[in-house]
């Protein structure tokens, strides 16, 4: 698969592929655990989520960010200082004891996690062969997802046996690997001088803050009440200044001229609407198989990697034929096992069986893995 790779290449692929990886490792290690933490800090269900939403809130304000960063510096400069800010961002959730030290560490965790895997698509077209994209980015993919096998599996046994803290530490040894061949095989690309709109990422931060605050904490405090109101209005008023400064902006975060291309704005919004299932289910599963099934949190750990195993069998699979076939076939292709998947996970209940269950998750990861490569690399190559 890779023999047409020259062997810089490959280096340059399996370094990539690392931060993929390493990315979908810290999600899915953590996932598993939730409950465990829950318990531990005294928490609620709603409010654990913190752990994963803080990362959402961080990936989704300043991805756009650290890619534009990425064309002003060079990616090896951005690409490698995620990887020392995440793993600072580990060793330090290692040593947590309070709930708030944790989501602040997450922070800092999710601020290198978005710097180093937020530019791996872009850094998969400006280092590597451009005839082979779709192929590249199913390697990618494929790597990414044994992350997300690994982290079931790891995140299970070593909380069960040993103690939660120390699932973030698993992300320190791999990230000194990726900073050392990084140095040694990255070359530097071209800069692209600029500047940043920063009233542009204050404003998307809020807007994103306080609309997952005010989804987050709905159910506790009440849908009608004043601090979820008030949320919802602040989430609103900003993402309207947002799209106000960016449409008069000199170099904005988000040239709003792309939304206006059909194509674009279409293969976006199937992005996002493809990948909510599988975004839900690797965080509400743990608790159904956990508090509703009253399986070990080892047990859970193994059951979760059948997503993730088979995004690892389809997704080479799915990026080769996107090289050769029309993307948005595969696309709809995807989109359709996934309809199929989220139809078999909606009719889960306390009483499903095993066997019913694992046909459910290997539907929702064969989804992702036929969808995920072709769109990427169809909006990509606009």
């Amino acid at each position: 698969m890779l023999e047409s790779l020259k062997g810089n290449q490959k280096l340059t692929l399996l370094i990539i592929s690392l931060a993929s990886f390493m990315a979908f490792l810290d999600i899915s290690i953590v996932n598993v655990s939730l409950p465990t933490m829950a318990k531990y800090f005294g928490v609620t269900t709603n409010t654990v989520l913190w752990t994963i939403l803080i990362y959402i809130i961080v990936f989704s304000s300043f991805l756009i960010v650290f890619g534009k960063l990425a064309q002003q510096k060079g990616f090896k400069k951005v690409f490698l200082a995620g990887f020392l800010i995440f793993i600072t961002g580990s060793a330090l959730c290692t040593i947590s004891t309070q709930f708030h030290e944790l989501i602040i560490f997450r922070l800092v965790q999710a601020v290198g996690a978005t710097m180093f895997s937020g530019i791996t698509s872009a850094m998969v077209l400006h280092y590597l062969p451009k005839n082979q994209r779709g192929r590249n980015l199913g390697i990618v993919t494929t790597i990414g997802s044994m992350g997300l096998a690994l982290g079931p599996l790891l995140g299970g046994y070593i909380t069960e046996y040993i103690n939660f803290h120390w699932i973030f530490f698993i992300n320190v040894p791999i990230g000194i690997i990726g900073i050392i061949l990084g140095h040694a095989v990255l070359h530097e690309t071209d800069k692209h001088p600029g500047s940043l709109d920063l009233p542009g990422v204050v404003m998307i931060f809020i807007a994103q803050s306080t609309l997952i605050f005010a989804l987050n904490k709905g159910l506790d405090y009440g849908w009608t009440s004043t601090i979820i109101i008030s949320s919802i209005i602040c989430s609103v008023i900003f993402w309207v200044l947002f799209v106000f400064r960016e449409s008069r902006a000199d170099e904005p975060l988000i040239d709003l001229n792309f939304l206006k291309m059909k194509d674009i704005a279409l293969s976006n919004a199937a992005n996002i609407f493809s990948n909510m299932p599988f975004a839900g289910a690797v965080v509400l599963l743990p608790f159904y198989f956990e508090v509703v099934k009253g399986m070990s949190t080892s047990q859970s750990g193994l059951i979760l990697t059948l997503m993730p195993v088979a995004i690892i069998i389809i997704g080479p699979i799915a990026g080769s034929i996107s090289d050769k076939i029309a993307s948005n076939r595969v696309t709809l292709m995807g989109a359709m096992i996934g309809v199929i998947g989220c139809l078999v996970l909606s009719t889960f209940n306390p009483s499903s069986s095993l066997l019913y269950i694992a046909m459910g998750l290997l539907i929702l990861g064969a989804s992702v893995a036929t969808f995920n490569p072709p769109i990427t690399k169809f909006i990509l190559s606009k």
